[in-house]
């Protein structure tokens, strides 16, 4: 079921797109040499909505706390590079810096107090994506894409703090998304959406009363990203 997040993000691009298709119709058609070229280049900003999926330990079922993820938001900017061998597929990489958190909350119901643990981190990401399109009606077309992406944590504020949450320093996810090319006189703008899901566990285990209710940790992300090239 999407949230509220994700409603949010598919609304504003599915205004984007009539405002593209109204007005990529009776102008001139511009870098119509685009898919000629086999590479292409560019730069990418990107707002990330970013949380955990989680799984509790033995130790949960016996202790008083109730144990949720609260979704929050960061931001990425990174290089693209785009390898087209066709006219409507195209291979993409785009390494990409991510500053962000996640939050996992914990409410003891003895004390009725609640105490959020932050995972704050930067994290370098290498995501390769297959990118099929369809035909270009005049300065615009829509795409989908799939594809992995290797993620590397270049540094994680919980790691300093002694009752922690900690996550691993890497991992893989599956991505997927669709999105939009507009072409301009001078560039390409491509806004998208892309949804994550990680393939593994990352979860640290450590011997406090915070992270002992946990057994399972999974990264998930939904992303809207500007492509310009």
């Amino acid at each position: 079921m999407l949230t509220i997040f994700q409603k949010t993000y598919i609304f504003v691009f599915y205004f984007i797109f009539l405002a593209f298709d109204v007005y990529s119709q009776g102008h001139i058609t511009h870098l119509d040499d685009y898919d000629e070229k086999p590479m292409h280049y560019g730069f990418v900003l990107g707002l990330n909505q970013m949380r955990f999926s989680l799984k509790t330990s033995n130790d949960f079922a016996s202790s008083n706390f109730i144990v949720h993820q609260k979704p929050s938001f960061g931001f990425s900017v990174g290089l693209a590079a785009t390898f087209q061998p066709a006219e409507l597929l195209a291979i993409r990489l785009s390494p990409t810096a991510v500053f962000g958190q996640r939050i996992v909350s914990f409410t003891d119901l003895t004390s009725n107090q609640t105490t959020d643990k932050v995972v704050e981190s930067t994290t370098a990401e290498f995501p390769l994506m297959l990118k099929i399109k369809s035909q270009r009606r005049h300065n615009a077309r829509m795409f989908m894409l799939v594809g992995i992406k290797p993620s590397f944590s270049l540094a994680t504020k919980a790691a300093q703090e002694t009752e922690r949450i900690r996550i691993k320093n890497g991992g893989f996810s599956i991505e997927y998304g669709f999105g939009i090319e507009r072409f301009y006189e001078m560039f390409k703008l491509a806004p998208e959406i892309r949804f994550s899901h990680g393939l593994g566990n990352v979860l640290i285990p450590d011997d406090n009363p915070f992270s002992n209710q946990l057994r399972r940790l999974v990264i998930h992300s939904v992303s809207f990203y500007l492509f310009f090239e």
